[in-house]
């Protein structure tokens, strides 16, 4: 059962990866394009809860603790910007094995 998790976790990770990847290619800009304010302070915001779900394991409250977030707001922004934690992913295919 391990296995199967890490397995998953690998792939979940992966898929990051080439997500990240395929964005940071399509974000290349000349200095002449200028800074997108928003979009730049979007994409930090996304990193910092992805890092803080990373370290805690995919639990939202601590993350949202770790964030000094309420459980609500994070719930919110990770809704926005369609962020799932992996841990999630884990607790789907453990549902699903057990049927």
């Amino acid at each position: 059962m391990k296995i199967d998790q890490l397995v998953t976790l690998a792939k979940a990770l992966a898929n990051e990866i080439g997500t990240l990847k395929a964005e940071l290619q399509n974000n290349s800009r000349s200095v002449d394009d200028g800074i997108d304010f928003y979009g730049e302070v979007e994409r930090y915001e996304i990193e910092l809860i992805r890092t803080a779900l990373n370290q805690c394991g995919g639990n939202q409250s601590q993350a949202a603790k770790l964030l000094h977030l309420k459980s609500t707001t994070l719930h919110a922004k990770m809704k926005h910007y369609g962020l799932n934690p992996v841990r999630s992913m884990l607790q789907r295919q453990n549902a699903s094995q057990t049927k």
